[in-house]
């Protein structure tokens, strides 16, 4: 998995409000990348006897490393922002919902 490291209070501080941005950006590219290779270990193990504990822990500290930048932009006021950037991933998200319901509609009618 993909450690993404947030610069502390001062770099955040001290950067642009455009590489905020593209930082906040950069967090969700490597969070997506992530909860893919928790979702590819989780129905590898279905054949392959992985340890489901070590898929819990994976998917736990996912949620906490997300919740903990959430605390530290707020410590840092920059909590606008980066809800600037998750609605951007928000919207991302739905696309992708968006076109999997449309294939899925698609395969149902057929």
């Amino acid at each position: 998995m993909i450690n993404f490291k947030f610069p502390d209070k001062e770099k955040l501080e001290r950067i642009s409000k455009k590489d905020r941005l593209n930082l906040f950006r950069r967090y969700f590219a490597a969070s997506r990348y992530n909860r893919l290779l928790i979702q590819k270990n989780l129905i590898k193990s279905a054949y392959d006897k992985s340890d489901i504990s070590q898929i819990i822990e994976l998917e736990r500290s996912h949620n906490q490393d997300f919740f903990d930048k959430v605390r530290i932009v707020k410590e840092c006021s920059f909590l606008d922002e980066f809800i600037d950037a998750v609605k951007e991933e928000e919207y991302g998200l739905q696309r992708i919902i968006e076109a999997y319901d449309k294939r899925i509609m698609n395969q149902s009618l057929s």
